[in-house]
């Protein structure tokens, strides 16, 4: 059974990346979260970035999109030329 707290984390969760992630717990109890900008270069890929991230908490799944997001931010520079 999901708390209201848990609810209310999800929410926060799923607003704060609502552009670029879409956020959801399995049955299970695990959080996820799959890119909604479409399919990465395999450089990308190649770089650590993911189209599906998996944690087993909330704190988890956020830690792991904070990476993910400065990952982008350093493929998309390399991919412009800038630093």
């Amino acid at each position: 059974m999901r708390l209201p707290t848990e609810d209310a984390v999800w929410e926060g969760m799923r607003r704060r990346h609502a552009e670029a992630w879409s956020i959801w717990r399995s049955d299970g109890g695990r959080w996820y979260a799959t890119r909604l900008t479409g399919a990465l270069t395999q450089a990308e890929l190649d770089a650590g970035l993911v189209m599906t991230a998996c944690g087993g908490d909330a704190d988890e799944l956020g830690a792991i999109l904070a990476e993910q997001e400065r990952f982008t931010g350093q493929a998309l520079s390399a991919r412009s030329g800038r630093p």
